[in-house]
C-alpha cells in the first residue's frame, strides 16, 4: 500500500471513530451502541493491519 493511500485510510478511520458514535448513534440512550461500533471498528483495523503486514520483510 502506498503511503498516501495509507494516510487517507487513517484519516477516514479516525474521522469515523469520532463522528459515528457522537453524530449518528449519539442519540441512542444505550452505551452499547457506541461500544458495539468501537468493537467492530477495532476488529476491522486489526484485520486490515494483518493484511497490510502479511508480506512484511519479503522482497517485492
Amino acid at each position: 500500500m502506498k503511503g498516501s493511500h495509507f494516510t487517507i485510510l487513517i484519516v477516514v478511520i479516525t474521522a469515523a471513530d469520532v463522528l459515528v458514535p457522537y453524530l449518528w448513534i449519539g442519540d441512542i440512550a444505550s452505551l452499547g451502541a457506541s461500544f458495539l461500533f468501537w468493537c467492530g471498528l477495532t476488529l476491522a483495523v486489526i484485520v486490515f493491519a494483518a493484511a497490510a503486514t502479511r508480506n512484511w520483510g519479503r522482497p517485492v
